[in-house]
């Protein structure tokens, strides 16, 4: 399989796009049965001198929590953080969901889509602090315009901030997932020949023909 680089998270999809969606989902396929992807994920996910090829992920003291489901695994993320002296954990910002599923045919052959979700208690503490600091600016002898400006625009960095953030971790997540199944075998997915039946493979300009002289049979 072969890993992809990292990308920024706005580098496919804007926040302003869909707010609630931090990525495109993605597709991940390996030569290797579907119980064997989701245990080499469960292994990776713990640090490990013997997985020395994996040390850049749990870089900052990054953490990968995998828990097995029926269709899957949900996997979520935290690092270390030192906050006046004492260590804690950052919350849990996103989730990816990881779908596994076997190509049709070839039961050796795994699929695995990754979709995203945002931790709701994550992105509604976004408004705890604007709703604090907006009800002092709303008891000022300010104009009522340039009060609900700045509100508005305290709501919107915040959630900003909380969806970067959680962005983030979700291509941190996806990353983990790709670098942990690198070392199985690469899947060589099959391209469709010149002609196969009922695909359309002409140019758009004789497409734009079939199309005016299908309609103008039907119309009459």
């Amino acid at each position: 399989m072969t890993v992809r680089r990292r990308r920024w998270p706005f580098a496919r999809w804007r926040p302003l796009a869909n707010p609630f969606v931090l990525h495109r989902p993605v597709a991940v396929v390996v030569r290797a049965d579907p119980a064997l992807s989701v245990q080499t994920l469960i292994e990776a996910a713990r640090p490990s001198t013997e997985r020395l090829h994996l040390r850049n992920l749990f870089m900052e003291g990054r953490r990968y929590y995998i828990q097995p489901r029926a269709t899957g695994f949900r996997l979520t993320s935290d690092t270390r953080q030192v906050w006046g002296g004492r260590r804690r954990r950052t919350g849990v910002a996103a989730a990816v969901f990881g779908e596994v599923s076997t190509l049709e045919g070839d039961e050796s052959i795994t699929a695995i889509r990754l979709t995203t979700r945002i931790h709701a208690p994550y992105i509604l503490s976004s408004f705890l602090i604007p709703a604090f600091i907006g009800s002092i600016i709303a008891s000022l002898p300010w104009a009522t315009p340039v009060r609900a400006l700045l509100i508005a625009l305290l709501f919107a960095l915040s959630w900003f901030g909380h969806w970067v953030n959680a962005a983030l971790q979700v291509s941190e997540m996806i990353y983990f997932v790709r670098k942990a199944l690198e070392h199985f075998p690469p899947v060589e997915v099959g391209t469709l020949p010149a002609s196969v039946p009922h695909v359309v493979n002409k140019p758009r300009d004789d497409f734009r023909t079939e199309w005016q002289k299908f309609y103008d049979e039907h119309a009459g």
